[in-house]
């Protein structure tokens, strides 16, 4: 591992090569020294240092608490100043520019040593926490989005499908006494049979919404039943790996069934990555595997199909460009779970789900 660089902003030569030799002794890499404050930003849009060592006093007319502002301002870079001057009104410009420490000179190398690591240490915790706050706020524009866009599906599903219908039937109601070519029999029986797809359309958009059989059989079927029918659909073959759960004694096959918000992880999951399959993986046969055990799950889905960059796709998703790949992960997360992606152009991909399980007592099987 390289050792951390550190810019040195200080104009007396002398102290600034011992300052250099002694971060040297600590295992640091002083990677510049700048003597002015427009020098000190220069080097650091040149270097990217780890740290900067700021001397307040500074040749020139720009002093080190304004060269640090400049640096806060245009790069997430940290800066400790090193400075003789302890006034209370230097003191409180500095603290202006939220600096990570400040040493007075004369110092000990271990008073440096002590600052430097403190400083790294909460520069890099920040550095998490601000791209935990970009990843979450990108995290809730994709949610937002998903949820228009399943709002702008459903509303056109109504309209096109269910509205047509109705349409249909109120017309025929409407104008019945018009038809002479037709029986009031017969009119009855095209509006029951305009009923009748209407009801099949519901239940379709029903399933599509929550499958029933998830509820009703478990989890393992209604994989299996779903990979087969995208298997149909889109041309390729299914290859369906499940494991019992572990099981006492006297207990029956529900005692250790999943929570339902794991299996209803877990089935959308797999069905987002069905779904990339189809539209984009050109495979030929895909691999669905469930492994549970009693305290963990598994859910594999694998593809022989044309592959991808999986670096390039884990980069869009955490610029909120990938809505898949965010739905996928953040459904896991909430169950404190993670899903990986594995993939090569050439070598199909394999999307992994690992979900921690709760102990059965604490979870009741759904009815």
């Amino acid at each position: 591992m390289a050792p951390p660089k550190l810019l040195i902003v200080e104009d007396e030569i002398i102290i600034a090569r011992d300052v250099a030799a002694q971060l040297v002794a600590l295992g640091y890499d002083p990677v510049g020294h700048a003597m002015s404050g427009p020098q000190s930003i220069d080097m650091v849009r040149a270097l990217r240092p780890d740290l900067v060592l700021m001397d307040i006093q500074l040749a020139g007319a720009m002093d080190g608490i304004t060269a640090a502002q400049a640096i806060r301002d245009s790069f997430f870079i940290p800066v400790v100043f090193v400075s003789a001057f302890s006034a209370d009104a230097t003191i409180a410009r500095a603290k202006l520019t939220e600096p990570y420490g400040y040493i007075l000179k004369p110092f000990s190398e271990r008073e440096l040593h002590t600052t430097i690591e403190m400083a790294l240490y909460k520069h890099q915790a920040e550095s998490k926490l601000r791209d935990s706050a970009a990843q979450l706020s990108a995290l809730s524009q994709s949610v937002l989005e998903l949820l228009e866009a399943e709002r702008r599906r459903v509303a056109l599903e109504l309209h096109d499908e269910i509205g047509q219908c109705l349409a249909a039937i109120k017309i025929n109601l409407q104008s019945h006494h018009r038809f002479k070519d037709r029986t009031p029999e017969q009119l009855n029986a095209e509006n029951l049979a305009i009923v009748e797809t209407a009801l099949q359309q519901v239940r379709r958009m029903a399933l599509a919404l929550r499958p029933t059989v998830l509820d009703d059989l478990g989890l393992a079927p209604a994989l299996h039943s779903m990979a087969e029918q995208a298997g149909a659909r889109s041309g390729f073959s299914v290859c369906f790996e499940t494991s019992d759960p572990p099981q006492a004694p006297g207990e029956d096959a529900t005692t250790n069934r999943p929570p339902p918000a794991v299996e209803s992880a877990c089935f959308r999951i797999a069905q987002e990555a069905l779904t990339n399959i189809a539209r984009h993986a050109q495979a030929t046969h895909v691999v669905v595997a469930l492994v549970q055990t009693a305290h963990h799950i598994t859910l594999e889905v694998r593809d022989n199909g044309r592959g991808f960059d999986a670096n390039s796709t884990y980069s869009r998703a955490r610029r909120g460009n990938s809505l898949g790949l965010i739905g996928m992960t953040e459904r896991a997360a909430l169950l404190g779970g993670h899903v990986t992606i594995a993939s090569q152009p050439g070598h199909g991909c394999t999307v992994r789900l690992s979900c921690p399980l709760p102990p059965p007592a604490n979870h009741p099987a759904p009815p």
